[in-house]
């Protein structure tokens, strides 16, 4: 399915909701809006906790169940599913607060990213939903990417799940051998670390790197 997963550690805030549109029901809440210069009508639902959605061309009435559909490719349904992410993402930013984190220092993390430089964890990939980008306001490029994957990933001899932050940095192959700095994930090594946020780095080193990270890709450097 479209976006299956795409409210996953979210949680709908019903002030923040009404304020931005959402109608109550008597089993949640529903919200609606036109999409692709208003041919087509999104209808967000919230009921008994569960979230879904659908989508309806306004010419005929019927649900148009193509974004659903992976093997669909072309131009106009990658239009339409464009349009329907984009009105996700801003439903998702205004509405939804993200669950608690596994570790405690990914919690300061984000607040102090939150606080610095009002950024927030955007999971944008259907197929990752537990990556997610943490960017600039303006340009949109990444400074940050936010992953729960498996230890071994990083280290072979640790098991279980680990929060990791990558960030952009200067010199990334002599970083790499200081404590708590891997080669990074799943990103350029030769750019970019992952830093496992289980307090192997003091917040102070950590939140060091997240404003490097920053500064070297404001300008698309």
């Amino acid at each position: 399915m479209f976006l299956e997963h795409y409210f996953d550690r979210y949680t709908f805030q019903p002030e923040k909701g009404l304020a931005y549109g959402f109608r109550k029901t008597d089993t949640g809440y529903i919200y609606q809006c036109l999409v692709v210069e208003d041919s087509f009508l999104l209808k967000f639902w919230i009921k008994n906790q569960k979230i879904s959605f659908k989508v309806y061309d306004q010419d005929t009435g019927d649900e148009y169940i193509q974004i659903h559909l992976e093997q669909l490719q072309g131009n106009f349904v990658g239009q339409v599913r464009q349009a329907c992410q984009e009105s996700l993402a801003a439903i998702r930013q205004a509405c939804f607060e993200v669950e608690d984190f596994l570790y405690p220092q990914a919690k300061r993390l984000m607040n102090y990213i939150s606080q610095r430089y009002q950024g927030s964890i955007e999971y944008l990939w259907e197929r990752s939903p537990n990556s997610g980008a943490i960017r600039h306001r303006k340009t949109l490029k990444w400074y940050g990417v936010f992953m729960t994957i498996d230890w071994e990933k990083l280290d072979a001899g640790k098991s279980g799940k680990i929060e990791v932050l990558n960030v952009k940095a200067n010199q990334a192959a002599d970083l790499i051998h200081e404590k708590g700095i891997y080669p990074a994930f799943h990103m350029n090594k030769k750019y970019w670390v992952s830093i496992p946020l289980d307090d192997s780095l003091t917040d102070e080193e950590l939140f060091a790197l997240v404003d490097t990270s920053w500064q070297l890709t404001k300008k698309g450097t």
